[in-house]
């Protein structure tokens, strides 16, 4: 086990859609240019209103939700009130440029409580935000008149725009398009209907999961195999069985190490059936809703129409590059199931269980590693506010890390710390944005197969001698970690690469079936691929996209993004720290200023190409992932 010195209390959760078009919280985000002088009043009451509190009631949440909301209206009323002929940047771009700062400096206080309050009342009112907001982000969003005074923007003022401002009002111009602003009313309110449908839809489907308290009560021998530690972590039943529940540091040290069979297979039944019936019904409600919605501005599936914005550009270069993956991928896994076969086998004859000659969904975790789960929240864009000042990024992790004990610390694993110095770096790229106008395009505000290169990338550090060694020692006498076991560790990053790939690929082509196809049933369509690509059956009775929170929560058709920008993480990390120096500040600093600061005010592909100094390739990707000799 490990003790970074530098763990906080707290956590991180990246914020993302809730509705699968782009009627989106982060799409809302947006803020005056450094060179508008607004009314001083109406700056230092805007201004005002930003202060993140977390001490509000319920009642003070909805209160300040409807004064957000008639607040924004308001706003825009005004700017679409302004005569066609009377357009200007002044009149226009400006005031709309402060109602999306307030909207986006806002709203975080009123719908992030529900993630983290211990209160179940301030849970639902944050809950209830987030639903009126994100119905109301799908009004505003939908409104011709402002769209309209878009559209003379960007053809009668292109000279007089900075490329900022320019990049900013394309970007709104085209994603009034995709909504369908110019298409006839009735299809335009077809899709309204829709995208509020779909907003409220995933809300509910991720409140499901973060509501639920299943728990499973097992004696101490049908924990076999589990340390001390964790049992005395648990609570206890009055008859002195063990209390053990789904959340993930519960659920994955007892199927890691666990040596009964059938308290795995329960507890994967029970982790894996979650929300079964009332998700699977959302699920398959969203994928037919998506499909509609899709096909009425004129794409041929919900995955086409998203990717479209994405650095892909479509399924079918993603589906080229999830099979060329696949096949990279599926020797390896192949032998790897084999060896489990055999320690499988091996175990069952020395321990008297049966063998039944196949690895089973809760075998897998117990002969491979498994990983954490933790987020990162952006509460408040880094960018300029109205008033010419700077306003201070916030964001926030959140995280399921295992628990301080009596007489001992939370002691966090490798895998902990790894997950750890994963969200951090989602909360980096958050924190270093430095766009000098909208937050549109501050922090995580990028293509969704981008941005989760700043987050993988930071994870090579826990895999580098130095780092450890600062970062670990004894929690009790301080020595440090021996270095022959940090060997091991190190070596080890490669241990089971084909299948835990693979099951990468599993989700993501379930993924991309569920979102290029008008409906689906969805436990099926998981089962047929866990079944073809990982060799490995579902439990009956199971459907793991019901507790799929990523097809609900902004990776919708995307979910292939952490092996898309894995590819170009790896890029960095090994073109440029590994080569120049892990601890290199002027690599570091020069990262920063490309990739960090620069958020979404860049297309990904060009920031890449500046900090390496050439197109990206996949060869480090491939080195790191065992696949091919490292040169």
């Amino acid at each position: 086990n490990m003790l970074p010195e530098c763990v906080s209390a707290c956590a991180i959760y990246r914020v993302m859609s809730a509705s699968s078009l782009e009627f989106s919280k982060p799409l809302a985000k947006m803020t005056i240019q450094s060179k508008c002088v607004m009314p001083a009043q109406t700056c230092s009451q805007i201004q005002n209103l930003h202060t993140l509190r977390w001490d509000l009631s319920p009642e003070q949440i909805k209160i300040q939700t409807d004064d957000l909301i008639t607040r924004i209206n308001k706003m825009c009323n005004e700017i679409g009130s302004v005569k066609i002929e009377d357009v200007s940047i002044e009149n226009t771009l400006k005031p709309l440029a402060m109602a999306k700062f307030d909207l986006a400096s806002s709203r975080h206080v009123l719908d992030f409580p529900q993630y983290v309050c211990p209160s179940k009342d301030i849970r639902a009112a944050s809950t209830q935000a987030d639903k009126s907001l994100s119905e109301f982000d799908v009004e505003i969003n939908m409104r011709e008149d402002v769209f309209n005074r878009l559209i003379v923007l960007q053809t009668k003022f292109q000279n007089d725009l900075s490329l900022e401002e320019k990049r900013f009002v394309d970007r709104l111009v085209t994603r009034g398009k995709r909504s369908g602003l110019h298409l006839d009313k009735d299809i335009q309110e077809n899709i309204k209907n829709i995208s509020k449908r779909i907003s409220e839809l995933s809300i509910e489907f991720n409140k499901n999961l973060n509501e639920d308290n299943t728990f499973l009560v097992f004696t101490e021998r049908e924990l076999s195999g589990l340390a001390e530690t964790y049992l005395n972590g648990l609570e206890k039943t009055i008859d002195g069985r063990y209390i053990v529940t789904l959340e993930y540091p519960h659920y994955f040290p007892l199927m890691k190490r666990c040596h009964i069979p059938e308290t795995r297979r329960k507890m994967e039944t029970a982790f894996h059936s979650r929300c079964k019936e009332v998700n699977t019904e959302i699920l398959e409600e969203l994928i037919k809703l998506r499909a509609k919605a899709a096909g009425l501005l004129g794409y041929s599936s919900h995955a086409n129409y998203v990717l479209e914005m994405n650095m892909a550009k479509n399924a079918s270069n993603v589906s080229d590059f999830l099979d060329a993956f696949y096949e990279m991928v599926k020797p390896i896994g192949n032998k790897e199931r084999k060896y489990i076969l055999a320690l499988k086998k091996r175990e069952c004859l020395m321990k008297g269980f049966a063998y039944d000659g196949q690895i089973n969904a809760w075998d897998l975790p117990y002969y491979m590693n498994q990983y954490g789960h933790a987020a990162c929240f952006g509460l408040r864009p880094g960018c300029t506010s109205p008033d010419g000042k700077r306003q201070i990024p916030v964001a926030a992790m959140i995280a399921n890390f295992t628990k301080p004990r009596k007489g001992r610390p939370s002691l966090l694993q490798h895998h902990e710390v790894e997950t750890y110095f994963h969200e951090f770096g989602h909360v980096m790229h958050e924190l270093c944005s430095m766009v000098r106008i909208f937050s549109e395009f501050s922090g995580t505000q990028v293509e969704i197969d981008f941005v989760e290169v700043p987050s993988q990338m930071l994870e090579n550090w826990v895999w580098e001698k130095e780092p450890l060694k600062r970062m670990s020692r004894h929690y009790i006498d301080g020595s440090p970690v021996p270095d022959n076991l940090l060997d091991k560790l190190i070596s080890s990053r490669v241990a089971n690469t084909g299948l835990m790939n693979l099951r990468q690929v599993v989700l993501s082509k379930v993924d991309q079936y569920l979102h290029n196809n008008p409906s689906a049933k969805t436990a099926d369509v998981f089962a047929k691929y866990y079944q073809e690509i990982l060799g490995v059956p579902a439990t009956p009775g199971t459907n793991m996209t019901a507790s799929f929170s990523h097809l609900a929560g902004g990776y919708d058709a995307q979910y292939y993004s952490y092996l898309w920008s894995e590819v170009y993480s790896m890029d960095i990390y090994f073109s440029r720290f590994k080569k120049e120096g892990i601890m290199n500040s002027k690599v570091g600093g020069e990262y920063r200023r490309i990739i960090l600061e620069a958020g979404g005010s860049v297309d990904g592909m060009d920031m890449l190409k500046r900090f390496l100094g050439r197109a990206p390739c996949q060869d480090a990707f491939f080195q790191c992932k065992g696949l091919v000799p490292s040169m």
